[in-house]
C-alpha cells in the first residue's frame, strides 16, 4: 500500500516546507488545487516553482470548476505523472477529459465525492488507471472520515479489482485500520502527515508500521 502525502497549501514556504520533509523517503506526493469556485478555498500552485524545486513525482488533485484550464498550466511540469479530476466537474464529458489527459502524456485517474455513486464510472473504468475516494467533502484538511465512503470502496474493488484506488480525505492512524480493510492501494494522508506536533517523516513511519502489521496479519 502506498502512502501519497496530500499537500493542500496557501503559500510557497507552505509548499517547500512540506514537500521537503517527504521528498527523500517517499517517491510521490499528491499536490491538491483549489480554485475556490468548486470548493469553497483556494490553494497555492505555481508549476513553474513545483518544477524548479521538486525531486519527486506528482499527481494533481483538481478541485476546480475547469480542469482543462488547469491542465494546460500543468502541461510542461515533468514531475506530473496522475492527474485526478472529479467526475462532476466535467459536465457529462468525462471521456473527452481523460482523452485530454492522456494526450499530456500523464495517468488519468477519477475522483469521486462522498455522494457520488461508484455506477458513474461505468462507460469509462477501462480507460481509467486509478480512482480516488473522498473520506471527506472536500477542500478542508482535518475533518472526520465518512464510513459510508469505506463501503462503497470495497464494493468498487470486488467490481473492478483492476483500478488502482486511492482514499483522501480524514486518513490518520485511528481510522488506517479500517481503512485498510477496505482494499485499497494507497492512502493520502494530510494532516495526519503535516499538522502535529511530531515530524512528517516519524508519521510516515508510523504508518508504514501499522501498514506492515495489518496487511502481514
Amino acid at each position: 500500500m502506498q502512502i501519497i502525502p496530500s499537500i493542500l497549501v496557501q503559500t510557497q514556504q507552505e509548499f517547500e516546507t512540506q514537500l521537503n520533509a517527504v521528498q527523500g523517503i517517499l517517491s510521490i506526493v499528491q499536490l491538491d488545487i483549489a480554485d475556490g469556485k468548486f470548493v469553497p478555498n483556494t490553494t497555492w500552485a505555481d508549476p513553474e516553482v513545483v518544477e524548479k524545486i521538486s525531486t519527486i513525482d506528482i499527481e494533481l488533485h483538481l478541485m476546480v470548476q475547469n480542469p482543462m484550464h488547469e491542465m494546460k498550466r500543468w502541461s510542461a511540469c515533468e514531475q506530473v505523472k496522475r492527474v485526478l479530476i472529479h467526475y462532476e466537474t466535467t459536465n457529462g464529458k468525462f471521456g473527452e477529459m481523460i482523452e485530454t489527459v492522456r494526450e499530456y502524456g500523464w495517468q488519468v485517474g477519477a475522483v469521486l465525492n462522498p455522494d457520488i455513486p461508484i455506477g458513474v464510472l461505468d462507460p469509462y473504468i477501462d480507460d481509467l488507471d486509478s480512482v480516488m475516494f473522498m473520506g471527506v467533502v472536500p477542500g478542508f484538511q482535518g475533518q472526520g472520515l465518512i464510513p459510508d465512503v469505506l463501503e462503497k470502496i470495497k464494493e468498487f474493488k470486488y467490481l473492478h479489482p483492476r483500478v488502482f484506488i486511492e482514499i483522501d480525505g480524514a486518513v490518520n492512524e485511528q481510522t488506517l485500520p479500517d481503512i485498510i480493510a477496505s482494499g485499497v492501494d494507497a492512502i493520502c494522508p494530510g494532516s495526519a502527515i503535516f499538522k502535529n506536533d511530531r515530524r512528517p517523516a516519524e508519521n510516515v513511519r508510523r504508518m508504514k508500521e501499522i501498514i506492515n502489521t495489518l496487511t502481514d496479519e
